[in-house]
């Protein structure tokens, strides 16, 4: 049997697409405007979202995933690797004859050793690909997926794409964001000095599912299976695996071979997975693990809370300034949520990984 709602591969049609209806119609509307932003927290359903759209509407679009560009040693996205990536994404546009001779005139400008070519030439050769696109006049979207990352570009990309909004008419940028603060601090919307200030952008937001409509999914998605599950286990794999569609899928896929077990199977395995991010984010600052040990071990916490748990962890305390940077900057990353005055761990299995690193 082909799996759809449990297919671990983000949904490429309408089809496969749980729900968000509301979300696809507001996507559908923003392909008129110049600047799309799709934020929402990790493995929400972000990608899925924006390639079952564009597929159903038949639209030529450039897909690059710039996670896949970060380089988690020197912790930039190097200029060459925007390049051929941008390169690679252009074999799908249906038009690709028309814009080859063009690309092809870049590339040997640009030469093979691009390593050793400056920034500026990487991106003057970038801003050409995307005029070459626009000129054959028909409507392309952009997909930059986890543009955030685009902060460790070594290149400046926020000139190229003010550029591209102010000049490539034919172009729809969409940029997905599961770090929303971060993403908009790169961007500078509200920033005077920035190159993109005061740019109209059009926000969609897709949050994790309610426990109804979380129960609904994996019913459906059962279903699809042939499979009979009971309400309580159904019940209970939301309880503790949240509404984010992710997590649910590896409960869906897990269920068949580990029974009840599979709850337990996907929190081991969801902590595997995101152990590496937490790792990396601990490492930008000398609080950030305590801090989020706090929230997890306390449920909900508050600023005094988290600063009497970090000074019982480390035995000194920060000052003021520092922990509420840190603060805020996890909200920006999208790994707390703030509530009034209580900060949260929106993700489930990232306050299980975090409790299992405090052990």
């Amino acid at each position: 049997m082909i799996l759809t709602l449990f297919s671990t591969e983000p949904k490429s049609s309408l089809d496969e697409l749980f729900d968000r209806e509301f979300e696809v119609d507001r996507f559908r509307r923003g392909l008129n405007e110049r600047l799309v932003l799709v934020l929402g927290i990790r493995r929400v359903g972000k990608s899925s979202l924006v390639l079952s759209v564009l597929n159903s509407l038949g639209i030529d679009y450039i897909f690059i995933d710039v996670r896949k560009l970060y380089d988690n040693v020197s912790r930039k996205v190097p200029a060459e690797r925007i390049y051929e990536e941008l390169k690679t994404s252009l074999g799908s546009l249906s038009f690709w004859s028309r814009i080859k001779d063009a690309i092809n005139e870049i590339d040997i400008a640009l030469g093979p050793a691009r390593v050793r070519v400056s920034a500026s030439r990487i991106r003057d050769g970038i801003a050409r690909a995307l005029e070459a696109i626009n000129n054959v006049g028909r409507h392309v979207v952009l997909v930059l997926d986890e543009a955030q990352y685009l902060r460790y570009s070594t290149i400046g990309l926020r000139p190229l794409l003010a550029y591209a909004y102010d000049h490539l008419r034919n172009m729809t940028m969409v940029l997905t964001g599961s770090e929303v603060g971060l993403l908009h601090d790169f961007l500078g919307l509200d920033d005077p000095s920035s190159e993109l200030y005061g740019r109209y952008y059009y926000a969609i937001e897709l949050k994790p599912f309610d426990r109804e409509k979380s129960i609904e999914f994996l019913r459906r998605g059962f279903r699809e299976l042939g499979i009979n599950v009971e309400d309580r286990v159904l019940e209970r794999a939301v309880d503790e695996l949240g509404g984010i569609v992710g997590w649910l899928v590896y409960f869906g896929r897990l269920y068949p071979e580990k029974g009840e077990d599979a709850i337990e199977e996907v929190k081991e395995l969801g902590a595997n997975l995101v152990r590496a991010e937490l790792e990396e984010l601990f490492s930008r600052s000398q609080y950030y693990r305590y801090v989020m040990e706090a929230v997890a071990v306390l449920g909900r916490a508050r600023w005094s809370d988290v600063l009497r748990y970090v000074m019982a962890r480390i035995g000194a305390k920060p000052t003021n300034a520092t922990l509420s940077r840190d603060l805020n900057n996890l909200v920006k990353m999208g790994f707390l949520t703030k509530d009034g005055e209580q900060y949260g761990i929106p993700d489930p299995i990232i306050r299980y990984a975090v409790l299992r690193l405090t052990k």
